[in-house]
C-alpha cells in the first residue's frame, strides 16, 4: 500500500545528517510511495538533489502544522520541545526506553496526541540485531577525536579549530586534521571492538597508525572495573549496555592508581542511564566544548561523549545509514519485521506513562 513519507529537518545543534539520501528516496518513489522533503539549509545534502529526483519540497519544520495525519515523519534526533502533542508516526532516535531525562514527557506527548514512535534503535531483525545504525561512523569519529585530544599539540587550539570546522567533507580530511594537530601516535584500547562502532574505531586507528588492543565479551566477562585500561593513552568505549552491569572504569580506580590514561572517548554516550559503562559524567559533551576533565589528581583524565558523532562526517554517514533504512521504508510493514518490533517496544512503554 502506498504511503506518505515526510523527511523532516533536524533541530539539534551541529547536526547535518539526513536519515534518507536522494538515491534511497528515488527507490522509495519507484515503489509507489510519496516522499516529501523539508528544505533544510544545514543539510549536508542540497535540497535540490531531492527535488531533481521527484520529491515534493516543503518548508523547514512544516511537518508539525502541514503534514497529513497519515504521513510518517522520518528524522534522526530529538523533536522540537515546544510542540505539545504528537499525532503522527515518527521514525527517529527517541531515547525514551532506558529512563533517559524527559522520557515520560515525550511519551505523554505521543500518547495524548495519538502518535507512535518507531525508534530506530529498536528496529531489530529476527536475531535481535539492529537493522539501522550509525555505529561504524560513530566509532570512527569518536576514535578520531580521542586520538586528537590524547596527543594534541595544543588542546585549546585543537578545540577552536574543530569548533570552526564542525564537519569534514570526507574521512580523508578528518585524518589529515588529526595528523596535523597531534604530536605523535599513541596506543588505545577499544572495548566492544567487534561491533559496528568498535570496527569503525579500529579502522580509524589503522588509518592513523596507532597501536590498538581490542576487547570484546570474553574479555569483559569477569566484570569491571578494569585496571588494564589505565595502561593506554586512550580508552574508547563502544559498548551500549542493555542491562545494568559493573562499569568498565570508575573515578575511584583512576584516582587510586598510577595511570597512563589521558582521554576516554565514550562513543556509546549513555550518561543519564543506569546502564552507563563509564559513570564519570552526567551529561553529554558537545562539539563547541567536546572534552572535559572528569577526575582529579596529578594526572587528570578527560572525557569525550558527543551523542551525534557521525554528524562530523555527515555525508558518508548519511549515505551509509540511508542504505540500511530504505529497504524497510520501501516495504513498510507495521505487522511484521523490524518496524513491528520497534512498535512493540513503544506500546509496552506507553503503558507505563
Amino acid at each position: 500500500m502506498s504511503k506518505i513519507f515526510w523527511l523532516r529537518s533536524e533541530s539539534k545543534k551541529n547536526e547535518f545528517r539526513r536519515a534518507l539520501t536522494p538515491d534511497s528516496c528515488q527507490k522509495i518513489l519507484a515503489a509507489g510511495h510519496k516522499v516529501i522533503v523539508e528544505d533544510w539549509k544545514k543539510s549536508i545534502i542540497p535540497t535540490s538533489d531531492y527535488k531533481d529526483i521527484g520529491c515534493e519540497i516543503m518548508p523547514d519544520g512544516s511537518w508539525a502544522t502541514t503534514a497529513p495525519a497519515e504521513a510518517i515523519i522520518i528524522g534522526l534526533k530529538e523533536l522540537p520541545s515546544n510542540i505539545e502533542t504528537f499525532k503522527h508516526t515518527h521514525i527517529y532516535f527517541a531515547h525514551c526506553y532506558k529512563e533517559q531525562d524527559g522520557w515520560q514527557e515525550i511519551m505523554s506527548k505521543f500518547k495524548n496526541g495519538g502518535g507512535k514512535i518507531i525508534d530506530l534503535e529498536f528496529m531489530v531483525d529476527e536475531n535481535g540485531r539492529r537493522t539501522n545504525a550509525f555505529g561504524y561512523w560513530a566509532g570512527y569519529v569518536g576514535a578520531a577525536l580521542g586520538a586528537l585530544f590524547a596527543k594534541a599539540v595544543n588542546i585549546e587550539e585543537a578545540k577552536t579549530k574543530l569548533k570552526q570546522l564542525r564537519q569534514f567533507p570526507d574521512k580523508s580530511d578528518l585524518i589529515k586534521f588529526i595528523k596535523d594537530n597531534t604530536s605523535d601516535v599513541g596506543e588505545a584500547i577499544v572495548i566492544g571492538a567487534k561491533g559496528r562502532s568498535g570496527t569503525g574505531a579500529s579502522d580509524l586507528f589503522s588509518d592513523i597508525n596507532w597501536n590498538t588492543v581490542g576487547w570484546d565479551q570474553k574479555d569483559t566477562a569477569p566484570g569491571g572495573p578494569f585496571k588494564e585500561i589505565l595502561n593506554y593513552d586512550l580508552f574508547v568505549n563502544c559498548v551500549l549496555a542493555m542491562k545494568p552491569m559493573p562499569p568498565f572504569i570508575t573515578r575511584e580506580l583512576i584516582e587510586s592508581a598510577n595511570n597512563r590514561l589521558k582521554v576516554i572517548s565514550d562513543v556509546s554516550c549513555d550518561p543519564d542511564s543506569d546502564k552507563n559503562m563509564v559513570p564519570l559524567y552526567d551529561e553529554a559533551t558537545v562539539l563547541d566544548n567536546p572534552i572535559k576533565v572528569v577526575t582529579s589528581g596529578d594526572k587528570p583524565v578527560s572525557l569525550i561523549a558527543i551523542d551525534n558523532l557521525p554528524s562530523i562526517l555527515p555525508k558518508e554517514s548519511s549515505f551509509d545509514f540511508s542504505s540500511q533504512l530504505s529497504p524497510f521504508i520501501i516495504d513498510y510493514n507495521e505487522a511484521a519485521g523490524p518496524v513491528s518490533q520497534a512498535l512493540k517496544v513503544y506500546t509496552k512503554t506507553e503503558l507505563l506513562v
